[in-house]
């Protein structure tokens, strides 16, 4: 029972920060999430199984796409003496592709639409997977405080209430707590005396300073947050860095209570560079051959910005379409066509 009155304490505020149909479809894809950790109370696992359910829902389109990029693709010989044959007359050369297309039944836009309507749902799920964080971390800084500080316990309950009902700050007090223990942002912390009293922010503020790094993650390492943990990363909700602590601070390259070793960023790289070239093993589209090479770099970069669970995301997905490509090869080999007609 209690375990169901924290998904339902963490789902209501996810909803209450993004309302709206896009908001509602961001807090449904967040609700699974939180309902699969519920089960499994490990984040890291979780975001796997949750990356690896939405792969197979969204399955469909990606075969329906990978089939109209492999009938255009045998269509390459035609088209090219079609290009060649009207080079001079773009109006026949239009005329005599388009009728290319309707005898062999392929719209030319179908390798793109699938992609196109696979794009909000990953924006949704990056969005889902930032609201969940920010709700986690709030919700355990304000466990440490109450912790750490008891007596700081009615001047908080006193922030969070005023806070939470203003309108002249962005964002419940849970969301803001996560920075004010990552950096000491003066504009919010003027922002925040105006609301709720210059006293109470300063006991607040003055409080964050005396916790550690190293006390973070003592309490960190307790039963209630073991969910946090996975593998070598230390809290999910950070990113994997050697660069960053447990609470999100910059730190020298493994000084202090370092959150992770990288490994996430480096692997998203390579997963990413691998689904390029399987998807594309001659290199025969040109398209894709400049975004096959950078996108591996941005994997890196976006995977060593954000949380180690929107790199477990990021790799897991690429497996997944890896694997799922493979297969798919293996079972559209042209003597396999053959053979089937």
């Amino acid at each position: 029972m209690e375990q169901f009155f924290v998904l339902f304490e963490n789902v209501v505020i996810i909803q209450a920060a993004n309302p709206g149909l896009w908001g509602s479809f961001v807090n449904f894809l967040g609700y699974v999430l939180t309902v699969i950790n519920n089960v499994t109370n490990n984040y890291g696992l979780s975001v796997i199984l949750f990356t690896i359910l939405m792969r197979f829902v969204l399955l469909p389109l990606d075969i329906k796409g990978k089939a109209s990029t492999r009938k255009m693709s045998a269509l390459k010989p035609e088209m090219d003496k079609i290009n060649e044959k009207y080079k001079n007359d773009p109006e026949k050369r239009n005329r005599k592709t388009a009728e290319l297309y309707r005898k062999h039944g392929i719209n030319p836009l179908g390798g793109c639409l699938p992609l196109l309507i696979q794009l909000p749902i990953f924006f949704a799920l990056f969005a889902a997977l930032r609201q969940i964080a920010s709700v986690a971390l709030g919700e355990f800084f304000m466990d440490l405080l109450n912790q750490y500080e008891p007596s700081i316990i009615p001047v908080l309950d006193q922030i969070k209430e005023v806070i939470d009902k203003s309108a002249e700050i962005k964002g419940n007090f849970v969301d803001i707590l996560p920075q004010l223990f990552v950096r000491n942002d003066l504009s919010i912390v003027e922002k925040m005396k105006e609301v709720a009293g210059t006293e109470n922010i300063d006991i607040l503020i003055n409080t964050i300073s005396k916790i550690s790094d190293q006390d973070v993650y003592q309490f960190l390492q307790s039963s209630n947050y073991s969910s946090f943990r996975f593998l070598w990363i230390r809290n999910i909700w950070i990113a994997d860095s050697p660069l960053v602590s447990v609470s999100g601070k910059s730190i020298s390259i493994f000084s202090g209570i370092w959150n992770g070793v990288f490994i996430l960023p480096i692997l998203a790289g390579i997963t990413s560079y691998y689904q390029g070239k399987i998807a594309n093993p001659s290199g025969s589209n040109e398209q894709t051959k400049g975004f096959t090479t950078i996108f591996p770099i941005l994997s890196v970069w976006f995977t060593s910005m954000y949380t180690a669970a929107f790199g477990i995301y990021w790799i897991t997905s690429n497996i997944f379409q890896i694997v799922q490509q493979i297969i798919y090869n293996n079972l559209n080999q042209p003597e396999k066509e053959g053979a089937r007609t």
